[in-house]
Protein backbone atom coordinates (compact mmCIF):
# COMPACT_ATOMS: atom_id res chain seq x y z
CA UNK A 1 0.00 0.00 0.00
CA UNK A 2 1.19 3.39 -1.03
CA UNK A 3 0.51 6.52 0.69
CA UNK A 4 1.32 10.10 -0.24
CA UNK A 5 1.95 11.97 2.65
CA UNK A 6 2.06 15.61 2.97
CA UNK A 7 5.10 16.75 5.36
CA UNK A 8 5.24 20.32 7.58
CA UNK A 9 6.06 23.62 5.73
CA UNK A 10 7.93 24.93 8.61
CA UNK A 11 6.05 23.99 11.88
CA UNK A 12 6.58 20.14 13.01
CA UNK A 13 4.04 20.47 14.68
CA UNK A 14 1.63 20.46 11.85
CA UNK A 15 2.87 16.81 11.24
CA UNK A 16 -1.13 14.71 11.57
CA UNK A 17 -1.42 11.64 13.39
CA UNK A 18 -2.28 10.23 9.75
CA UNK A 19 0.45 10.79 8.64
CA UNK A 20 2.96 9.63 11.43
CA UNK A 21 1.27 6.96 11.49
CA UNK A 22 1.91 5.91 8.04
CA UNK A 23 5.79 7.34 8.56
CA UNK A 24 6.11 5.06 11.49
CA UNK A 25 4.95 1.94 9.32
CA UNK A 26 6.58 2.34 6.48
CA UNK A 27 9.58 -0.43 5.07
CA UNK A 28 9.79 2.06 1.69
CA UNK A 29 10.24 5.93 1.41
CA UNK A 30 9.91 7.67 -2.26
CA UNK A 31 11.66 10.93 -1.48
CA UNK A 32 12.02 14.13 -3.63
CA UNK A 33 15.13 14.46 -1.27
CA UNK A 34 16.01 11.43 0.68
CA UNK A 35 18.69 13.34 3.27
CA UNK A 36 15.54 15.89 3.77
CA UNK A 37 13.07 12.49 4.77
CA UNK A 38 15.63 11.07 7.15
CA UNK A 39 16.34 14.53 8.77
CA UNK A 40 12.64 14.97 9.07
CA UNK A 41 12.13 11.33 10.78
CA UNK A 42 15.30 12.26 12.82
CA UNK A 43 13.01 15.27 14.07
CA UNK A 44 9.71 13.67 14.50
CA UNK A 45 11.82 10.86 16.40
CA UNK A 46 13.46 13.72 19.19
CA UNK A 47 10.41 15.87 19.55
CA UNK A 48 7.40 12.94 19.55
CA UNK A 49 9.30 10.13 20.53
CA UNK A 50 8.38 8.30 17.42
CA UNK A 51 9.83 5.33 16.46
CA UNK A 52 10.44 4.02 12.69
CA UNK A 53 10.67 0.61 10.74
CA UNK A 54 14.26 -0.45 11.75
CA UNK A 55 15.87 -1.07 8.30
CA UNK A 56 13.53 1.00 5.94
CA UNK A 57 14.69 1.69 2.08
CA UNK A 58 15.16 4.99 1.14
CA UNK A 59 14.12 5.68 -3.26
CA UNK A 60 15.53 9.53 -4.54
CA UNK A 61 11.79 10.35 -6.83
CA UNK A 62 12.24 13.65 -7.78
CA UNK A 63 11.32 16.44 -10.14
CA UNK A 64 14.16 15.00 -12.70
CA UNK A 65 14.04 11.51 -12.55
CA UNK A 66 10.53 10.61 -11.80
CA UNK A 67 9.66 9.07 -14.96
CA UNK A 68 13.22 7.27 -14.78
CA UNK A 69 12.29 5.67 -11.21
CA UNK A 70 8.88 5.11 -12.35
CA UNK A 71 9.98 3.25 -15.13
CA UNK A 72 11.95 0.87 -13.03
CA UNK A 73 9.40 -0.20 -10.40
CA UNK A 74 8.58 -3.77 -9.52
CA UNK A 75 4.71 -3.09 -8.51
CA UNK A 76 5.53 -5.99 -5.61
CA UNK A 77 7.21 -3.12 -3.49
CA UNK A 78 3.79 -1.84 -2.99
CA UNK A 79 2.98 -4.89 -1.14
CA UNK A 80 5.08 -3.52 1.87
CA UNK A 81 3.60 -0.16 3.35
CA UNK A 82 5.46 2.47 1.12
CA UNK A 83 5.18 6.45 1.85
CA UNK A 84 5.76 9.33 -0.82
CA UNK A 85 7.08 12.32 0.81
CA UNK A 86 8.18 15.61 -1.00
CA UNK A 87 10.44 17.90 1.04
CA UNK A 88 7.84 20.11 2.39
CA UNK A 89 4.02 20.08 1.99
CA UNK A 90 1.49 18.36 -0.38
CA UNK A 91 3.00 16.15 -2.66
CA UNK A 92 1.80 16.67 -6.28
CA UNK A 93 0.93 19.96 -5.92
CA UNK A 94 4.16 21.88 -7.47
CA UNK A 95 6.02 18.71 -5.99
CA UNK A 96 7.14 15.37 -7.27
CA UNK A 97 4.50 12.54 -6.67
CA UNK A 98 2.15 13.15 -9.98
CA UNK A 99 3.65 11.00 -12.20
CA UNK A 100 3.58 7.72 -9.45
CA UNK A 101 0.32 9.01 -8.48
CA UNK A 102 -1.02 8.09 -12.36
CA UNK A 103 1.05 5.19 -12.71
CA UNK A 104 -0.76 3.81 -9.84
CA UNK A 105 -4.15 4.62 -11.02
CA UNK A 106 -3.30 3.32 -14.99
CA UNK A 107 -1.79 -0.27 -13.29
CA UNK A 108 -4.19 -0.73 -10.37
CA UNK A 109 -2.08 0.15 -7.99
CA UNK A 110 -3.80 0.73 -4.45
CA UNK A 111 -2.81 4.16 -3.19
CA UNK A 112 -4.47 7.09 -0.53
CA UNK A 113 -3.54 10.86 -0.35
CA UNK A 114 -3.70 12.13 3.07
CA UNK A 115 -4.53 15.81 3.46
CA UNK A 116 -2.09 18.13 5.49
CA UNK A 117 -0.02 20.87 5.31
CA UNK A 118 -0.32 23.14 2.09
CA UNK A 119 0.98 26.60 1.18
CA UNK A 120 -1.63 27.61 -1.16
CA UNK A 121 -4.90 27.17 0.97
CA UNK A 122 -2.94 28.37 4.37
CA UNK A 123 -2.43 31.78 2.29
CA UNK A 124 -5.92 31.86 0.59
CA UNK A 125 -7.14 31.44 4.23
CA UNK A 126 -4.82 34.38 5.57
CA UNK A 127 -5.54 36.59 2.91
CA UNK A 128 -8.95 38.07 3.78
CA UNK A 129 -10.42 37.86 0.14
CA UNK A 130 -12.74 35.69 1.41
CA UNK A 131 -14.78 35.31 -2.37
CA UNK A 132 -14.59 31.00 -1.69
CA UNK A 133 -12.92 30.36 -4.85
CA UNK A 134 -9.47 31.25 -6.67
CA UNK A 135 -7.21 29.28 -8.92
CA UNK A 136 -4.17 27.37 -8.27
CA UNK A 137 -1.44 28.66 -10.78
CA UNK A 138 1.64 27.37 -8.74
CA UNK A 139 5.34 28.40 -10.51
CA UNK A 140 4.91 30.54 -13.35
CA UNK A 141 7.72 30.03 -16.70
CA UNK A 142 10.94 31.31 -15.35
CA UNK A 143 11.72 33.20 -18.71
CA UNK A 144 10.70 36.58 -17.82
CA UNK A 145 8.61 36.95 -21.96
CA UNK A 146 6.76 33.52 -20.82
CA UNK A 147 6.04 34.86 -17.41
CA UNK A 148 4.85 37.99 -18.70
CA UNK A 149 2.73 36.14 -21.60
CA UNK A 150 1.71 33.57 -18.61
CA UNK A 151 0.23 36.94 -16.43
CA UNK A 152 -1.43 38.48 -19.31
CA UNK A 153 -3.58 35.67 -20.16
CA UNK A 154 -4.61 35.60 -15.95
CA UNK A 155 -5.33 38.94 -16.27
CA UNK A 156 -8.51 38.02 -17.70
CA UNK A 157 -9.67 35.95 -14.84
CA UNK A 158 -12.22 37.53 -12.24
CA UNK A 159 -11.25 35.38 -9.07
CA UNK A 160 -8.41 35.46 -7.31
CA UNK A 161 -4.70 33.28 -8.28
CA UNK A 162 -2.30 31.73 -5.96
CA UNK A 163 1.49 31.34 -7.21
CA UNK A 164 4.63 29.78 -5.53
CA UNK A 165 7.99 31.34 -5.99
CA UNK A 166 11.15 30.99 -5.43
CA UNK A 167 13.21 33.81 -3.08
CA UNK A 168 15.56 33.82 -6.53
CA UNK A 169 12.96 35.26 -8.88
CA UNK A 170 10.53 37.01 -6.39
CA UNK A 171 11.66 40.33 -7.39
CA UNK A 172 11.30 39.48 -11.15
CA UNK A 173 7.78 37.95 -10.77
CA UNK A 174 6.79 41.30 -8.83
CA UNK A 175 8.25 43.75 -11.53
CA UNK A 176 6.15 41.83 -14.31
CA UNK A 177 3.13 41.89 -11.82
CA UNK A 178 3.28 45.22 -11.37
CA UNK A 179 4.20 45.73 -14.86
CA UNK A 180 1.05 43.66 -16.37
CA UNK A 181 -1.26 44.42 -13.38
CA UNK A 182 -0.76 47.50 -12.05
CA UNK A 183 -4.46 48.02 -10.49
CA UNK A 184 -4.31 44.76 -8.37
CA UNK A 185 -4.15 44.09 -4.71
CA UNK A 186 -1.97 40.78 -3.28
CA UNK A 187 -1.62 39.61 0.04
CA UNK A 188 2.31 38.08 -0.07
CA UNK A 189 3.26 35.65 2.61
CA UNK A 190 7.51 34.45 2.98
CA UNK A 191 8.01 31.75 4.88
CA UNK A 192 4.43 30.46 5.99
CA UNK A 193 4.35 29.02 9.25
CA UNK A 194 8.25 29.28 9.85
CA UNK A 195 9.36 31.48 12.51
CA UNK A 196 10.26 34.00 10.62
CA UNK A 197 7.05 34.55 8.43
CA UNK A 198 6.43 37.55 6.93
CA UNK A 199 3.30 39.34 5.12
CA UNK A 200 2.43 41.87 2.62
CA UNK A 201 -0.80 43.15 1.99
CA UNK A 202 -1.09 46.19 -0.84
CA UNK A 203 -1.09 46.73 -4.32
CA UNK A 204 1.23 45.24 -7.14
CA UNK A 205 2.90 48.36 -7.29
CA UNK A 206 3.59 48.40 -3.60
CA UNK A 207 4.78 45.38 -3.61
CA UNK A 208 7.35 45.03 -6.41
CA UNK A 209 8.48 48.60 -4.51
CA UNK A 210 8.92 47.01 -1.20
CA UNK A 211 10.34 43.80 -2.40
CA UNK A 212 13.48 46.04 -2.96
CA UNK A 213 13.73 46.92 0.80
CA UNK A 214 12.89 43.27 2.13
CA UNK A 215 15.46 40.33 2.86
CA UNK A 216 13.79 37.71 0.11
CA UNK A 217 15.05 34.59 1.43
CA UNK A 218 12.55 31.78 1.83
CA UNK A 219 9.97 30.30 -0.36
CA UNK A 220 6.55 33.05 -1.03
CA UNK A 221 3.29 32.17 -1.37
CA UNK A 222 1.66 35.10 -3.41
CA UNK A 223 -2.44 35.27 -3.49
CA UNK A 224 -3.67 37.73 -6.39
CA UNK A 225 -6.67 39.55 -5.73
CA UNK A 226 -8.95 39.61 -8.76
CA UNK A 227 -10.26 43.31 -10.02
CA UNK A 228 -11.90 45.71 -7.32
CA UNK A 229 -15.29 45.95 -9.77
CA UNK A 230 -15.34 44.22 -13.34
CA UNK A 231 -17.81 46.49 -15.12
CA UNK A 232 -17.80 43.80 -18.06
CA UNK A 233 -21.92 42.82 -18.23
CA UNK A 234 -22.98 39.21 -19.02
CA UNK A 235 -23.85 40.75 -22.74
CA UNK A 236 -20.47 42.10 -23.44
CA UNK A 237 -18.52 39.12 -21.92
CA UNK A 238 -18.77 36.73 -25.06
CA UNK A 239 -18.14 39.92 -26.83
CA UNK A 240 -14.85 40.28 -25.43
CA UNK A 241 -13.82 36.74 -25.62
CA UNK A 242 -14.49 36.80 -29.31
CA UNK A 243 -12.30 40.13 -29.97
CA UNK A 244 -9.22 38.69 -27.82
CA UNK A 245 -9.60 35.60 -30.19
CA UNK A 246 -9.54 37.29 -32.95
CA UNK A 247 -5.92 38.45 -33.77
CA UNK A 248 -6.20 42.00 -34.31
CA UNK A 249 -4.10 44.27 -34.41
CA UNK A 250 -3.12 44.91 -30.90
CA UNK A 251 -3.19 48.91 -30.16
CA UNK A 252 -6.99 49.29 -31.81
CA UNK A 253 -7.82 46.14 -30.18
CA UNK A 254 -6.63 47.74 -26.80
CA UNK A 255 -8.84 50.36 -27.25
CA UNK A 256 -12.03 48.79 -28.40
CA UNK A 257 -11.58 46.63 -25.31
CA UNK A 258 -10.92 49.52 -22.94
CA UNK A 259 -14.05 50.96 -23.77
CA UNK A 260 -15.67 47.49 -23.38
CA UNK A 261 -14.20 46.89 -20.00
CA UNK A 262 -13.52 50.46 -18.53
CA UNK A 263 -9.79 49.52 -18.23
CA UNK A 264 -7.31 51.31 -19.51
CA UNK A 265 -5.68 50.56 -22.86
CA UNK A 266 -2.50 50.34 -22.24
CA UNK A 267 -3.28 47.55 -19.78
CA UNK A 268 -5.50 45.58 -22.53
CA UNK A 269 -2.07 46.71 -25.01
CA UNK A 270 0.19 44.49 -22.21
CA UNK A 271 -1.98 41.45 -21.94
CA UNK A 272 -2.43 41.14 -25.76
CA UNK A 273 1.42 41.27 -26.54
Amino acid sequence: MLSFVPTPIGNLEDITFRALDRLRKAEVFFCEDTRVTKRLLALLADRFGASFYESPVFVSLHSHNEQSAIDRLDRTVFDRPCVFASDAGMPCVSDPGALLAAWCVKNGVKFEALPGANAAITAYAASGEGSGRFAFYGFLPHKSEARKSALGEIARLSYPIIFYESPHRIAEFAADLSAILPDRSVAAFKELTKLHEKRFDGSTKDFAAAIGTMNTKGEWTIVLFPPVADTRTNENEWLIDALVTLGAPTKPLSKILARLTGEKPSIWYERLK
